[in-house]
């Protein structure tokens, strides 16, 4: 199981995050990242702080050294 590792950050379209636990990530390697970064998607809050992150899954775009397995 592949997640993001605590205090890494990631962008959501022009928005960014960072973690603050271990986060599970559903990696989406066929989708198109810049250089260095893989495309994902993580489960979202519905009382999150952030309006962005309020979806039921949230698609990410994280530096692959941000990546655990």
């Amino acid at each position: 199981m592949s997640y993001i590792k605590a205090g890494w950050g990631y962008d959501v379209g022009y928005d960014f995050n960072r973690t603050a636990v271990d986060t599970p990530i559903e990696l989406a390697p066929t989708e198109y990242a810049k250089p260095g970064n893989v495309i994902g998607y993580i489960a979202g809050d519905p009382k999150h702080r952030y309006g962005f992150m309020r979806s039921a899954r949230v698609r990410v775009h994280v530096p692959k050294q941000a990546i655990g397995e």
